[in-house]
Protein backbone atom coordinates (compact mmCIF):
# COMPACT_ATOMS: atom_id res chain seq x y z
CA UNK A 1 0.00 0.00 0.00
CA UNK A 2 1.27 3.47 -0.87
CA UNK A 3 1.32 6.00 1.93
CA UNK A 4 0.84 9.67 0.97
CA UNK A 5 3.58 12.14 1.69
CA UNK A 6 3.11 13.82 5.08
CA UNK A 7 1.27 17.11 5.04
CA UNK A 8 1.90 19.97 7.47
CA UNK A 9 -0.38 20.04 10.47
CA UNK A 10 -0.70 22.21 13.54
CA UNK A 11 0.77 25.70 13.56
CA UNK A 12 2.21 27.24 10.41
CA UNK A 13 5.92 26.55 9.87
CA UNK A 14 8.40 29.07 11.26
CA UNK A 15 9.79 31.16 8.39
CA UNK A 16 13.53 31.84 8.59
CA UNK A 17 14.11 33.55 5.23
CA UNK A 18 12.11 35.52 2.67
CA UNK A 19 13.34 36.45 -0.80
CA UNK A 20 12.11 37.50 -4.23
CA UNK A 21 11.61 34.72 -6.73
CA UNK A 22 14.66 33.85 -8.78
CA UNK A 23 14.24 34.80 -12.46
CA UNK A 24 13.71 31.13 -13.28
CA UNK A 25 11.02 30.76 -10.64
CA UNK A 26 9.40 33.93 -11.94
CA UNK A 27 9.19 32.47 -15.47
CA UNK A 28 7.79 29.19 -14.16
CA UNK A 29 5.06 30.83 -12.08
CA UNK A 30 4.08 33.27 -14.84
CA UNK A 31 3.96 30.57 -17.54
CA UNK A 32 2.40 27.67 -15.66
CA UNK A 33 0.94 28.53 -12.27
CA UNK A 34 -0.96 31.77 -12.77
CA UNK A 35 -4.25 31.77 -14.63
CA UNK A 36 -4.07 32.84 -18.29
CA UNK A 37 -5.46 36.24 -17.22
CA UNK A 38 -2.59 36.66 -14.73
CA UNK A 39 -4.70 35.99 -11.65
CA UNK A 40 -3.68 33.68 -8.83
CA UNK A 41 -5.52 30.35 -8.57
CA UNK A 42 -7.40 29.67 -5.39
CA UNK A 43 -6.19 26.94 -3.07
CA UNK A 44 -7.16 23.56 -4.46
CA UNK A 45 -7.75 24.93 -7.97
CA UNK A 46 -6.18 22.88 -10.76
CA UNK A 47 -3.34 24.70 -12.50
CA UNK A 48 -1.14 24.11 -15.55
CA UNK A 49 1.96 23.69 -13.37
CA UNK A 50 4.09 20.75 -14.47
CA UNK A 51 3.96 17.80 -12.06
CA UNK A 52 6.80 17.11 -9.68
CA UNK A 53 9.78 15.33 -11.28
CA UNK A 54 10.52 11.81 -10.08
CA UNK A 55 13.91 10.10 -10.12
CA UNK A 56 13.90 6.34 -9.55
CA UNK A 57 17.00 4.56 -8.23
CA UNK A 58 17.17 0.77 -8.05
CA UNK A 59 19.12 -0.29 -4.91
CA UNK A 60 20.37 -3.89 -4.71
CA UNK A 61 22.06 -4.92 -1.49
CA UNK A 62 21.65 -4.13 2.20
CA UNK A 63 19.98 -0.79 2.86
CA UNK A 64 20.14 0.94 6.24
CA UNK A 65 16.67 2.47 6.54
CA UNK A 66 17.55 4.52 9.60
CA UNK A 67 20.64 5.94 7.89
CA UNK A 68 18.52 6.82 4.86
CA UNK A 69 16.01 8.71 6.99
CA UNK A 70 18.78 10.59 8.80
CA UNK A 71 20.40 11.43 5.46
CA UNK A 72 17.14 12.78 4.04
CA UNK A 73 16.58 14.90 7.16
CA UNK A 74 20.13 16.25 6.98
CA UNK A 75 19.74 16.99 3.27
CA UNK A 76 16.56 19.01 3.84
CA UNK A 77 18.28 20.98 6.60
CA UNK A 78 21.42 21.58 4.51
CA UNK A 79 19.66 22.71 1.32
CA UNK A 80 17.32 25.60 2.10
CA UNK A 81 15.59 25.30 -1.28
CA UNK A 82 14.06 21.99 -0.13
CA UNK A 83 12.27 23.92 2.63
CA UNK A 84 10.97 26.61 0.29
CA UNK A 85 7.42 27.44 -0.74
CA UNK A 86 5.68 30.05 -2.85
CA UNK A 87 3.83 32.88 -1.12
CA UNK A 88 1.83 35.90 -2.25
CA UNK A 89 2.24 39.14 -0.33
CA UNK A 90 -0.79 41.42 0.25
CA UNK A 91 0.37 43.70 -2.59
CA UNK A 92 0.33 40.73 -5.00
CA UNK A 93 4.11 40.21 -5.12
CA UNK A 94 5.24 36.59 -5.32
CA UNK A 95 8.06 35.61 -2.94
CA UNK A 96 9.73 32.46 -1.70
CA UNK A 97 9.56 31.55 1.96
CA UNK A 98 12.09 29.25 3.64
CA UNK A 99 10.76 27.34 6.63
CA UNK A 100 12.87 26.25 9.60
CA UNK A 101 11.49 22.73 9.22
CA UNK A 102 9.26 20.86 6.80
CA UNK A 103 8.16 17.22 6.76
CA UNK A 104 11.04 14.99 5.71
CA UNK A 105 9.84 11.50 6.57
CA UNK A 106 10.70 8.80 4.03
CA UNK A 107 7.36 7.21 3.14
CA UNK A 108 7.31 3.60 2.01
CA UNK A 109 5.37 0.83 0.34
CA UNK A 110 5.98 -2.80 -0.62
CA UNK A 111 5.50 -4.86 -3.75
CA UNK A 112 5.45 -8.65 -4.03
CA UNK A 113 8.78 -10.31 -4.75
CA UNK A 114 9.32 -10.77 -8.46
CA UNK A 115 7.25 -7.73 -9.47
CA UNK A 116 8.41 -6.39 -12.83
CA UNK A 117 9.25 -2.74 -12.21
CA UNK A 118 7.80 -0.64 -15.03
CA UNK A 119 7.08 3.09 -15.28
CA UNK A 120 3.39 2.35 -14.63
CA UNK A 121 4.23 0.35 -11.51
CA UNK A 122 6.46 3.13 -10.18
CA UNK A 123 3.85 5.77 -10.97
CA UNK A 124 1.30 3.83 -8.89
CA UNK A 125 3.70 3.71 -5.92
CA UNK A 126 4.89 7.32 -5.99
CA UNK A 127 3.09 10.07 -4.10
CA UNK A 128 0.73 12.10 -6.34
CA UNK A 129 2.79 14.13 -8.84
CA UNK A 130 0.67 17.29 -8.89
CA UNK A 131 1.55 19.78 -6.16
CA UNK A 132 0.70 23.31 -5.11
CA UNK A 133 3.95 25.18 -4.37
CA UNK A 134 2.14 27.28 -1.75
CA UNK A 135 1.17 24.38 0.49
CA UNK A 136 2.82 21.09 -0.54
CA UNK A 137 6.34 19.84 0.18
CA UNK A 138 8.41 20.29 -2.99
CA UNK A 139 10.85 17.50 -2.10
CA UNK A 140 9.73 14.01 -1.11
CA UNK A 141 11.35 10.59 -0.74
CA UNK A 142 9.46 7.32 -1.08
CA UNK A 143 11.01 3.85 -0.70
CA UNK A 144 9.50 0.86 -2.51
CA UNK A 145 10.47 -2.49 -0.97
CA UNK A 146 10.84 -5.35 -3.47
CA UNK A 147 12.63 -7.75 -1.15
CA UNK A 148 14.97 -7.88 1.84
CA UNK A 149 17.80 -6.39 -0.20
CA UNK A 150 15.96 -4.99 -3.23
CA UNK A 151 14.44 -1.51 -3.20
CA UNK A 152 13.56 1.38 -5.47
CA UNK A 153 14.03 4.86 -4.04
CA UNK A 154 11.77 7.51 -5.57
CA UNK A 155 13.07 11.04 -5.14
CA UNK A 156 10.62 13.77 -6.10
CA UNK A 157 11.66 17.40 -6.47
CA UNK A 158 9.81 20.22 -8.20
CA UNK A 159 11.20 22.66 -10.77
CA UNK A 160 10.20 25.54 -8.51
CA UNK A 161 13.21 24.66 -6.32
CA UNK A 162 15.40 22.62 -8.67
CA UNK A 163 17.05 22.53 -12.10
CA UNK A 164 19.14 19.97 -13.97
CA UNK A 165 22.36 20.92 -12.16
CA UNK A 166 20.54 20.52 -8.83
CA UNK A 167 19.93 16.83 -9.42
CA UNK A 168 23.67 16.20 -9.52
CA UNK A 169 24.05 18.14 -6.27
CA UNK A 170 21.19 16.20 -4.68
CA UNK A 171 22.73 12.83 -5.62
CA UNK A 172 26.17 13.84 -4.33
CA UNK A 173 24.87 15.27 -1.04
CA UNK A 174 22.49 12.41 -0.32
CA UNK A 175 25.19 9.81 -1.03
CA UNK A 176 27.68 11.51 1.30
CA UNK A 177 25.09 12.00 4.05
CA UNK A 178 23.88 8.38 3.90
CA UNK A 179 27.38 6.92 3.93
CA UNK A 180 28.35 9.16 6.86
CA UNK A 181 25.19 8.27 8.81
CA UNK A 182 25.82 4.57 8.17
CA UNK A 183 29.42 4.87 9.39
CA UNK A 184 28.57 7.12 12.34
CA UNK A 185 30.77 10.02 11.21
CA UNK A 186 30.22 13.58 9.92
CA UNK A 187 29.68 13.94 6.18
CA UNK A 188 32.52 15.51 4.21
CA UNK A 189 30.61 18.06 2.13
CA UNK A 190 31.60 21.56 1.01
CA UNK A 191 30.18 24.37 3.15
CA UNK A 192 27.26 26.41 1.86
CA UNK A 193 28.09 30.02 2.77
CA UNK A 194 24.86 31.39 1.28
CA UNK A 195 21.41 30.02 0.55
CA UNK A 196 19.48 29.86 -2.71
CA UNK A 197 17.15 32.55 -1.34
CA UNK A 198 20.11 34.85 -0.66
CA UNK A 199 21.39 34.42 -4.20
CA UNK A 200 17.87 35.04 -5.51
CA UNK A 201 18.01 38.44 -3.81
CA UNK A 202 21.34 39.10 -5.56
CA UNK A 203 19.88 38.14 -8.94
CA UNK A 204 16.91 40.44 -8.31
CA UNK A 205 19.18 43.42 -7.60
CA UNK A 206 21.51 42.71 -10.52
CA UNK A 207 18.67 43.03 -13.04
CA UNK A 208 18.96 46.81 -12.60
CA UNK A 209 22.77 47.03 -12.60
CA UNK A 210 25.21 48.42 -15.21
CA UNK A 211 26.24 44.83 -15.91
CA UNK A 212 22.66 44.05 -16.90
CA UNK A 213 22.61 47.03 -19.27
CA UNK A 214 25.81 45.77 -20.92
CA UNK A 215 24.25 42.32 -21.30
CA UNK A 216 21.13 43.81 -22.80
CA UNK A 217 23.20 45.74 -25.36
CA UNK A 218 24.84 42.47 -26.41
CA UNK A 219 21.51 40.66 -26.86
CA UNK A 220 20.05 43.56 -28.84
CA UNK A 221 22.95 43.28 -31.28
CA UNK A 222 22.74 39.49 -31.39
CA UNK A 223 18.97 39.27 -31.82
CA UNK A 224 18.24 42.36 -33.88
CA UNK A 225 15.51 41.85 -36.52
CA UNK A 226 14.56 40.30 -38.75
CA UNK A 227 13.70 37.15 -36.80
CA UNK A 228 11.55 35.01 -39.10
CA UNK A 229 9.48 32.23 -37.57
CA UNK A 230 10.51 28.62 -38.18
CA UNK A 231 7.63 27.18 -40.24
CA UNK A 232 7.31 23.53 -39.28
CA UNK A 233 3.91 23.13 -40.96
CA UNK A 234 2.02 24.72 -43.84
CA UNK A 235 -0.36 26.34 -41.36
CA UNK A 236 0.15 29.30 -39.10
CA UNK A 237 0.79 28.40 -35.46
CA UNK A 238 -2.42 28.24 -33.45
CA UNK A 239 -2.74 30.84 -30.69
CA UNK A 240 -1.33 29.56 -27.42
CA UNK A 241 -4.07 29.15 -24.83
CA UNK A 242 -2.06 27.67 -21.96
CA UNK A 243 -1.89 23.95 -22.82
CA UNK A 244 -0.84 22.06 -25.93
CA UNK A 245 -0.79 18.39 -26.85
CA UNK A 246 2.77 17.07 -26.97
CA UNK A 247 4.49 13.72 -27.49
CA UNK A 248 7.55 12.61 -25.50
CA UNK A 249 10.07 10.34 -27.27
CA UNK A 250 13.22 8.78 -25.75
CA UNK A 251 16.53 9.92 -27.28
CA UNK A 252 19.89 8.16 -27.07
CA UNK A 253 23.09 9.40 -28.74
CA UNK A 254 25.78 6.67 -28.70
CA UNK A 255 29.17 7.37 -27.08
CA UNK A 256 30.98 7.06 -30.42
CA UNK A 257 28.90 9.88 -31.91
CA UNK A 258 29.42 12.08 -28.84
CA UNK A 259 33.16 11.43 -29.03
CA UNK A 260 33.14 12.49 -32.68
CA UNK A 261 31.26 15.70 -31.78
CA UNK A 262 33.80 16.50 -29.09
CA UNK A 263 36.66 15.88 -31.49
CA UNK A 264 35.08 18.27 -34.01
CA UNK A 265 35.27 21.04 -31.39
CA UNK A 266 38.91 20.31 -30.60
CA UNK A 267 41.11 23.27 -29.66
CA UNK A 268 44.77 22.38 -29.68
CA UNK A 269 45.08 18.97 -28.04
CA UNK A 270 41.90 19.36 -25.96
CA UNK A 271 38.53 18.04 -26.97
CA UNK A 272 35.89 20.73 -26.85
CA UNK A 273 32.47 20.68 -25.17
CA UNK A 274 29.65 18.90 -26.93
CA UNK A 275 27.14 21.80 -26.90
CA UNK A 276 28.45 23.68 -29.96
CA UNK A 277 28.68 20.69 -32.33
CA UNK A 278 25.31 19.34 -31.14
CA UNK A 279 23.61 22.69 -31.75
CA UNK A 280 25.25 22.91 -35.18
CA UNK A 281 23.84 19.49 -36.09
CA UNK A 282 20.39 20.37 -34.73
CA UNK A 283 20.40 23.63 -36.73
CA UNK A 284 20.80 21.59 -39.91
CA UNK A 285 17.82 19.42 -38.96
CA UNK A 286 15.71 22.48 -38.19
CA UNK A 287 16.69 23.99 -41.55
CA UNK A 288 15.66 20.76 -43.25
CA UNK A 289 12.29 20.81 -41.45
CA UNK A 290 11.49 24.49 -42.02
CA UNK A 291 13.67 25.72 -44.94
CA UNK A 292 14.81 28.58 -42.66
CA UNK A 293 18.41 29.76 -42.87
CA UNK A 294 18.20 31.94 -39.74
CA UNK A 295 18.07 29.37 -36.93
CA UNK A 296 17.50 30.35 -33.29
CA UNK A 297 17.65 27.78 -30.50
CA UNK A 298 16.95 28.46 -26.83
CA UNK A 299 19.84 26.86 -24.93
CA UNK A 300 19.21 26.22 -21.27
CA UNK A 301 22.22 27.38 -19.25
CA UNK A 302 23.08 26.72 -15.62
CA UNK A 303 23.52 30.43 -14.70
CA UNK A 304 25.86 29.40 -11.88
CA UNK A 305 28.83 31.68 -12.53
CA UNK A 306 28.79 32.67 -8.85
CA UNK A 307 31.11 30.36 -6.87
CA UNK A 308 28.53 30.14 -4.04
CA UNK A 309 26.00 28.58 -6.44
CA UNK A 310 28.01 25.49 -7.37
CA UNK A 311 26.89 23.31 -4.47
CA UNK A 312 23.33 24.62 -4.06
CA UNK A 313 20.03 23.06 -5.00
CA UNK A 314 17.82 25.73 -6.57
CA UNK A 315 16.23 26.98 -9.77
CA UNK A 316 19.00 29.11 -11.28
CA UNK A 317 18.61 28.07 -14.92
CA UNK A 318 18.26 30.70 -17.65
CA UNK A 319 17.78 30.53 -21.43
CA UNK A 320 20.21 31.98 -23.98
CA UNK A 321 19.37 32.29 -27.66
CA UNK A 322 21.89 30.64 -30.00
CA UNK A 323 21.49 32.22 -33.44
CA UNK A 324 23.13 30.57 -36.45
CA UNK A 325 23.02 31.57 -40.10
CA UNK A 326 23.29 28.74 -42.64
CA UNK A 327 24.31 28.68 -46.30
CA UNK A 328 25.02 25.62 -48.47
CA UNK A 329 28.70 26.36 -49.09
CA UNK A 330 29.62 26.50 -45.39
CA UNK A 331 31.81 23.70 -44.15
CA UNK A 332 31.07 21.69 -41.05
CA UNK A 333 34.12 23.24 -39.40
CA UNK A 334 32.81 26.75 -40.08
CA UNK A 335 29.36 25.96 -38.70
CA UNK A 336 30.75 24.25 -35.60
CA UNK A 337 33.10 27.21 -35.08
CA UNK A 338 30.18 29.63 -35.29
CA UNK A 339 28.16 27.51 -32.85
CA UNK A 340 31.07 27.28 -30.41
CA UNK A 341 31.51 31.06 -30.54
CA UNK A 342 27.77 31.64 -30.01
CA UNK A 343 27.75 29.31 -26.98
CA UNK A 344 30.85 30.97 -25.52
CA UNK A 345 29.35 34.45 -25.88
CA UNK A 346 26.04 33.28 -24.45
CA UNK A 347 27.81 31.97 -21.36
CA UNK A 348 29.56 35.33 -20.94
CA UNK A 349 26.15 37.04 -20.97
CA UNK A 350 24.12 34.37 -19.22
CA UNK A 351 23.05 36.35 -16.15
CA UNK A 352 20.41 38.58 -17.81
CA UNK A 353 17.05 36.77 -17.54
CA UNK A 354 15.56 35.86 -20.90
CA UNK A 355 12.23 37.50 -19.96
CA UNK A 356 14.08 40.80 -19.48
CA UNK A 357 15.69 40.41 -22.91
CA UNK A 358 12.32 39.69 -24.53
CA UNK A 359 10.65 42.64 -22.79
CA UNK A 360 13.41 45.05 -23.80
CA UNK A 361 13.36 43.90 -27.42
CA UNK A 362 9.58 44.30 -27.61
CA UNK A 363 9.88 47.87 -26.27
CA UNK A 364 12.54 48.90 -28.78
CA UNK A 365 11.30 47.07 -31.86
CA UNK A 366 8.06 46.68 -33.77
CA UNK A 367 6.63 43.64 -32.01
CA UNK A 368 5.29 41.21 -34.61
CA UNK A 369 4.62 38.30 -32.28
CA UNK A 370 7.56 36.25 -33.55
CA UNK A 371 9.07 34.31 -30.62
CA UNK A 372 12.76 34.59 -29.82
CA UNK A 373 12.99 30.80 -30.22
CA UNK A 374 10.71 27.85 -30.88
CA UNK A 375 13.12 25.05 -29.99
CA UNK A 376 14.98 24.55 -26.69
CA UNK A 377 17.93 22.35 -25.76
CA UNK A 378 19.10 21.37 -22.28
CA UNK A 379 22.43 19.51 -22.10
CA UNK A 380 23.11 18.56 -18.48
CA UNK A 381 26.69 17.52 -17.78
CA UNK A 382 26.57 17.92 -13.98
CA UNK A 383 25.04 14.55 -13.15
CA UNK A 384 27.50 11.79 -14.04
CA UNK A 385 26.03 8.80 -12.21
CA UNK A 386 23.51 7.49 -9.75
CA UNK A 387 23.64 7.44 -5.97
CA UNK A 388 26.71 5.82 -4.44
CA UNK A 389 25.54 4.10 -1.26
CA UNK A 390 28.11 2.02 0.61
CA UNK A 391 27.37 -1.70 0.52
CA UNK A 392 24.74 -1.44 -2.24
CA UNK A 393 24.62 -1.28 -6.02
CA UNK A 394 22.60 1.68 -7.33
CA UNK A 395 21.43 2.38 -10.84
CA UNK A 396 18.95 4.83 -12.29
CA UNK A 397 15.65 3.67 -13.72
CA UNK A 398 13.53 5.72 -16.08
CA UNK A 399 10.21 6.42 -14.32
CA UNK A 400 8.88 8.58 -17.15
CA UNK A 401 6.44 7.15 -19.64
CA UNK A 402 6.87 8.31 -23.22
CA UNK A 403 3.81 9.22 -25.22
CA UNK A 404 1.23 11.98 -25.54
CA UNK A 405 0.21 14.41 -22.82
CA UNK A 406 -0.97 17.99 -22.34
CA UNK A 407 1.75 20.44 -21.35
CA UNK A 408 1.94 24.18 -20.61
CA UNK A 409 4.29 25.08 -23.45
CA UNK A 410 4.38 26.99 -26.71
CA UNK A 411 7.75 25.42 -27.63
CA UNK A 412 7.74 23.30 -30.81
CA UNK A 413 10.62 21.00 -29.81
CA UNK A 414 12.21 20.53 -26.40
CA UNK A 415 15.41 18.46 -26.19
CA UNK A 416 16.53 17.41 -22.69
CA UNK A 417 19.72 15.34 -22.65
CA UNK A 418 22.14 14.18 -19.96
CA UNK A 419 25.66 12.87 -20.36
CA UNK A 420 25.74 9.27 -19.19
CA UNK A 421 28.75 7.00 -19.74
CA UNK A 422 30.00 9.42 -22.40
CA UNK A 423 26.75 9.19 -24.39
CA UNK A 424 23.69 11.43 -24.31
CA UNK A 425 20.39 10.13 -22.98
CA UNK A 426 17.11 11.99 -22.64
CA UNK A 427 13.89 12.96 -24.35
CA UNK A 428 12.49 14.94 -27.25
CA UNK A 429 9.14 16.61 -26.59
CA UNK A 430 7.35 17.78 -29.74
CA UNK A 431 4.02 19.45 -30.36
CA UNK A 432 1.73 16.74 -31.67
CA UNK A 433 0.06 18.96 -34.28
CA UNK A 434 3.36 19.46 -36.13
CA UNK A 435 5.30 16.30 -35.29
CA UNK A 436 3.56 12.96 -35.56
CA UNK A 437 5.48 9.70 -34.91
CA UNK A 438 6.80 9.31 -38.51
CA UNK A 439 8.19 12.83 -38.51
CA UNK A 440 9.77 12.40 -35.07
CA UNK A 441 11.48 9.17 -36.21
CA UNK A 442 12.76 10.98 -39.30
CA UNK A 443 13.95 13.87 -37.13
CA UNK A 444 16.01 11.54 -34.93
CA UNK A 445 17.43 9.71 -37.95
CA UNK A 446 18.43 12.99 -39.59
CA UNK A 447 19.94 14.27 -36.36
CA UNK A 448 22.16 11.19 -36.28
CA UNK A 449 23.23 11.89 -39.86
CA UNK A 450 23.81 15.56 -39.05
CA UNK A 451 25.95 14.78 -35.99
CA UNK A 452 28.10 12.38 -37.98
CA UNK A 453 28.27 14.94 -40.79
CA UNK A 454 29.41 17.93 -38.73
CA UNK A 455 32.17 15.76 -37.23
CA UNK A 456 33.83 15.72 -40.69
CA UNK A 457 35.31 19.20 -40.89
CA UNK A 458 35.60 19.55 -44.70
CA UNK A 459 32.05 18.46 -45.58
CA UNK A 460 29.76 21.25 -46.76
CA UNK A 461 26.32 21.80 -45.32
CA UNK A 462 24.80 21.00 -48.73
CA UNK A 463 26.54 17.61 -48.69
CA UNK A 464 25.37 16.82 -45.17
CA UNK A 465 21.76 17.83 -45.86
CA UNK A 466 21.76 15.78 -49.08
CA UNK A 467 22.22 12.68 -46.90
CA UNK A 468 19.01 13.37 -44.94
CA UNK A 469 15.79 11.42 -45.29
CA UNK A 470 12.95 13.54 -46.77
CA UNK A 471 11.07 15.38 -44.04
CA UNK A 472 7.37 14.39 -44.08
CA UNK A 473 5.41 17.57 -43.38
CA UNK A 474 2.23 16.94 -41.40
CA UNK A 475 -1.09 16.77 -43.15
CA UNK A 476 -3.12 19.94 -42.76
CA UNK A 477 -6.82 20.32 -42.50
CA UNK A 478 -9.06 21.76 -45.23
Amino acid sequence: MTHPAPQPSGPAPVIVETAPLSPGQERLIDAEFLRPDGGWPSLGEETRLRPIDTAAIRIDGPLDHDALQRAISALVQRQHALRTRLHRLPDGTAVQLVAAHLPDAVTSSSLPAGTVVTPDVLAAQAPPPHVDPRTDPLFRAHLVRLGAERHVLLLQIHHFVSDGWSIGVLYRDLSALYNAARAGRPAQLPPLPRSFAALSRDMHRERRSPLAEAGLAYWRRRLSPPRPRLAFTDENAAPYTGLRRVDVTPVRVPPAVVDALRASARTGHQRGPVAGPFLAALALVLHHQSAATDIRIGMMISNRARPEAEHLIGYFVNTAVIRLGLHPGQTAAELVGAANAAVSEALEHQALPIQDVAAALSRHEAADGTPLYQVTVALNAMRTGSLTLDGADCRDLDPDRPGPRDAPTSIEQRWVLEEQHRGLVGTLTCQSAAFGPPRVRMCLDNLDRAMRGVAVSHRTLAEIIASFQPDPRPEVGP
